[in-house]
Parts: C-alpha cells; structure tokens; sequence
C-alpha cells in the first residue's frame, strides 16, 4: 500500500507519545503553547458536563460529527493491517463529517477519539487513535474534507500479551472555535471530553 495508506504496522516503532497529543496540528500547537504557559488543563471537565455516550448516534464535536458504530477485535483490517503473534489491533468504525467550510486534519480527528483504560495499549488512561483509515479503500484519512461522509476505521495496536476486551470506555473530545489569544485567528481549541462511556467489543471466537 503506499504511504498514504501505509501498514498499522508501522505503529509499533514510532517514538512514545504524549496522552492526549496536542501538536499534531496547526491548533494542537496553539493549545499546547497556552498549556505550557499555565492555561488550560483539557482533562478539566466537570463529569456532569461529559454526555453519556449512545452508540449509533452522531455526536457534535465541534470541528467534527462522529457516530460511532462499533469496536471489534482483528487479526486483519482489510488493505489496512495484518495481523501478528506481538499487536491486535482494536478498531472502531465510525462515519464523520467535518463541520463548517475548512478542510480538517486526520490527526486532529484521530486525537478526538480515544479509548480509557484498555490495558496493553501505548500509554495510560486516555488513549487516542493512532490512526483513522478509510474503510472504502484502506488508505489512511489525512485531511477531511467538508461536505463529506466518510466511514472509517479508528484504531489502535494492543500488546498481545494483555486480554482482549470485551468492553471499553470509549472518549469522544470536544473543541471550542474560538479565536487564538497567540495570532487572533479562529481555531479549534480547549479539547476536552464531551461524550463517554462504555461499547461492547467484539472479540473473535479463538479470542474470546
């Protein structure tokens, strides 16, 4: 496949990342400079505000609509992955559109997804997608174009050796457009959950 679409694979030998990334973007960027600065905190959210996740449901997160449909267990994601004796990997589909007129990034939509607790992934707590593909042809989701609908598949790569789910707590992060106190532009900022809960796995037989 070509770098577009590149293997899940390839995952496994990137450099440990910060939990919840914010610098994957233009706007991730700019939150993190006010984070360093002492500002915001994106996990600060009362837990009355965070909505009960519905699975099936389009959920507004600012920059992006997403529906989450489901989250399986694989060995193989078509044109995507294949499988190994060391990683799973964990795969929500969901279908997303991007809201307002400005193409978004995959990154910033992969950072808006995660999963809490699952043990064997990379990091601790919340874990965000490590990337989103497109369901339709395998190749990896780097720009998301208003306008349109895409089903994709977010996923993630877990250490073989930690027990498959058979349910997880599924994020979905929120962003606020807002203008930027750094360049006075509009951009989509303060990522912080707006949706949690659990989502039934799907496990195949010989792993469950």
């Amino acid at each position: 496949m070509t770098e577009s679409g590149g293997r899940l694979r390839r995952l496994g030998s990137r450099a440990p990342r910060q939990h919840l990334p914010l610098a994957g973007s233009a706007a991730g960027a700019i939150v993190l400079a006010v984070l360093v600065a002492g500002g915001f905190d994106p996990m600060e959210k009362p837990a009355a505000e965070v909505e009960p996740l519905a699975v099936g449901e389009a959920v507004d997160l600012g920059p992006f609509v997403v529906t989450a449909d489901r989250l399986r267990v694989v060995d193989e994601l078509p044109a995507v992955s294949e499988g190994d004796d060391d990683t799973r990997v964990l795969a929500l589909v969901a279908t997303v559109t991007a809201t307002g007129t400005t193409t978004q990034y995959g990154a910033m939509l992969s950072e808006s997804v995660a999963l809490d607790g699952v043990p064997g992934l990379e990091g601790d707590g919340l874990v965000p997608a490590d990337d989103v593909y497109v369901m339709a042809d395998g190749t990896r989701l780097d720009a998301v174009q208003p306008g349109l609908e895409y089903e994709v598949a977010l996923v993630w790569e877990q250490d073989a050796r930690a027990d498959a789910p058979s349910e997880a707590r599924l994020v979905l992060v929120g962003r606020t457009l807002r203008e930027s106190s750094i360049d006075r532009s509009m951009e989509w900022l303060d990522p912080a959950p707006a949706v949690a809960g659990p989502i039934d796995v799907t496990v195949p037989e010989d792993e469950s």
